[in-house]
């Protein structure tokens, strides 16, 4: 039995649905969809409940799972137990859109020069998808927004640090203040990870105005600002620096920030690559922050 096939299984059963597993897994639908029926082959049972737009586990599946999450876990730790040192083998990392430039280059480089016979993934995400990728075991660790509600205690939570909040605006010799008063929002994605915060703290500096559109993707909410469609609240991320000169950003206060955290399984098999992330992160914020 393949061990990746019940990865897919346990994928479907944690997000309840072919598609959002096969996004957690880098695979298409119809992949996943074909391994779950050699599952089924194999072990002569149905393993899902198919509908339109969901497909749950059957009783005999959810028996079924915790034996499964056991030899997926003991399947990592054997390739892993042949590298004395624990740092060669597959390590899969996701990031939040913004901790792909700002945190993954240097993971890149570390994993170069100290684990040259690991086999580093990078998997972009929101937060809450890559959550669900860590829960079902599609990843090892993630880079996220802290979560919004209380973690499992089988997640170990690591914050990296609290970004502050700012303004944003078109650069202020091409926008009088007539004209910024009536510029629409671009809105933080209310219902993401990291702008259901922003929204809680600073929601009120929008009100009833005009919203142009809601977007999970703040490098993509800078731009359109940059580039005078509107203007926005966003978190300060390493990145939205390099748009200094093409936006204008006022401190806001009165929020905690944006806290970005590093999350991974107290079962993750390959736990000296997960501490060998979080020390580059953790020393990538000594560096910039002092």
């Amino acid at each position: 039995m393949d061990t990746r096939f019940l990865e897919s299984l346990l994928a479907v059963a944690e997000t309840g649905s072919i598609a959002a597993a096969a996004r957690l897994q880098g695979l298409t639908a119809a992949a996943v969809s074909q391994r779950i029926r050699v599952l089924e082959a194999e072990l002569g049972a149905t393993l899902l409940n198919r509908t339109a737009h969901a497909a749950l586990p059957t009783e005999t599946c959810f028996r079924l799972l915790p034996a499964a999450r056991r030899l997926v876990r003991d399947a990592e730790q054997l390739t892993n137990r042949i590298d004395a040192d624990g740092l060669s083998g597959p390590f899969r990392l996701g990031a939040v859109s913004t901790a792909l430039s700002d945190n993954v280059p240097a993971v890149i480089q570390q994993f170069r020069q100290k684990a040259p016979q690991a086999v580093l993934t990078v998997r972009p995400g929101t937060s809450a998808d890559l959550y669900e990728g860590l829960r079902s075991g599609a990843l090892d660790a993630a880079i996220t927004v802290a979560a919004p509600f209380e973690l499992p205690k089988d997640i170990i939570c690591r914050t990296l640090e609290a970004q502050a909040i700012v303004h944003a605006l078109p650069p202020e010799r091409d926008l009088s203040k007539t004209e910024a008063g009536k510029l629409p929002w671009i809105v933080y994605d209310r219902q993401s990870w990291g702008g259901r915060k922003l929204w809680a703290d600073f929601g009120a500096l929008v009100g009833e105005e005009h919203i142009l559109c809601e977007l999970d993707a703040p490098e993509t909410i800078a731009q359109m600002v940059s580039q005078g469609a509107g203007q926005a609240i966003l978190p300060v991320w390493q990145g939205l620096r390099m748009h200094g000169p093409e936006m204008t950003l006022k401190d806001l206060q009165g929020g905690a920030g944006r806290e970005m955290v590093f999350l991974r399984k107290h079962t993750c098999a390959a736990p000296v690559l997960a501490d060998l992330v979080h020390k580059v992160l953790r020393d990538q914020v000594i560096s910039t922050h002092g």
